[in-house]
């Protein structure tokens, strides 16, 4: 049985910041363009409100899918105080919104195996596993050490 997904929820734009009713929001901090490292492509910094308070952060990474296999288009993190209230993966319902609005057809995202917090988060997503993979050599540079094998999930936006 296959599963389409439907995701009900009134968005409402404002300037670069995309919330729900007065629960959470994503708003703009930076878009990051300049003075990247060789290879790297430009990318959003969004604020995760809750209730007018941050709770932690959410990247969307410039890219196609082929440039983001590894490192994914989307990354997230929670303040340590605010983890187990399900905002990282709200964060990433809000994204995809906006990177419909920026163009994206499909997105990208990757979590080390033994990262099972953010495994459970993306997999309670729409997106669809691909594989788990080891970076290739030329690109570690950019991962954490002991960060070099990811499982690999894509999402088509144009399926939501």
């Amino acid at each position: 049985m296959e599963f389409k997904w439907i995701v009900l929820l009134k968005f409402r734009y404002i300037n670069d910041t995309i919330e729900v009713g007065d629960f959470m929001r994503l708003e703009l901090l930076s878009y990051e363009n300049t003075n990247l490292l060789p290879g790297w492509k430009p990318y959003f910094i969004y604020l995760i409100m809750v209730d007018h308070q941050e709770v932690g952060r959410i990247i969307l990474r410039e890219g196609s899918s082929l440039e983001r296999y590894y490192d994914g288009h989307i990354g997230y993190s929670i303040e340590e105080e605010y983890r187990g209230h399900h905002y990282s993966r709200e964060a990433c319902l809000l994204l995809f919104e906006i990177a419909k609005e920026k163009g994206f057809k499909e997105l990208m995202i990757s979590c080390s195996p033994e990262n099972l917090a953010s495994r459970k988060i993306i997999e309670s997503l729409p997106f669809h596993y691909v594989a788990t993979k080891t970076v290739p050599k030329e690109l570690r540079k950019y991962f954490d050490q002991d960060d070099y094998v990811k499982r690999i999930y894509r999402l088509n936006l144009e399926e939501l």
